[in-house]
């Protein structure tokens, strides 16, 4: 796939959506049929000017966040930490739950390299296999099991998080660009932007 678009309130956003998503190398925001959307692409080829859309690379973007503030942003989440034992009244959606999840070991991983010896980052390299094969075959009776495993992750890491993303300095909250774990919501199934 060549372009991955999502309903988004702001170029910085969009541009922080590229900036975080291995696979962007530009992005482009604009209205189409009365929605403000971000499109992440793999090239700039086709690339055309048209009046109300911006455009930019990946490194156009606002300054990046600490994957250790993204992670735990994440998982301390109030609306995953609902979705713990499987759907409910408090957690009706499991695939966006999972989907959270799936962006908080990214970031564990991405700053664990270098920093982790290597048992460590095969631990992480194991739950994030896991979480893979289970949003490949979704079973709401297997996501309380994964929802755990995830968790006995985050709490053996949690000093060294909480330490990391202390060192690297307070995240403005203000910032319109902060990714929906930011905000209080669960991630969606494609983005964690929008």
């Amino acid at each position: 796939r060549s372009s991955d678009k999502f309903e988004a309130g702001s170029a910085a956003l969009c541009a922080r959506a590229c900036a975080e998503t291995m696979e962007c190398t530009h992005w482009t925001y604009g209205e189409q049929a009365g929605v403000a959307r971000c499109f992440l692409r793999k090239s700039d080829a086709g690339r055309e000017e048209a009046e109300g859309w911006q455009a930019g690379s990946r490194d156009c973007a606002p300054p990046e966040l600490p994957g250790t503030a993204l992670a735990l942003a994440a998982a301390e989440l109030p609306a995953l930490r609902a979705c713990d034992e499987g759907r409910s009244e408090s957690c009706p959606d499991i695939r966006r739950a999972a989907a959270t999840w799936r962006y908080a070991i990214e970031h564990v991983s991405r700053a664990g390299e270098g920093a982790f010896d290597a048992d460590a980052m095969m631990y992480v390299a194991e739950i994030q296999s896991g979480l893979d094969a289970f949003m490949a075959h979704i079973s709401e009776d297997n996501y309380p099991i994964v929802a755990d495993n995830n968790r006995q992750l985050f709490n053996a890491l949690r000093g060294w998080l909480e330490a990391q993303t202390r060192d690297a300095g307070p995240v403005d909250l203000q910032d319109p660009s902060l990714p929906n774990v930011f905000r209080g919501r669960l991630c969606v199934t494609s983005a964690c932007y929008g």
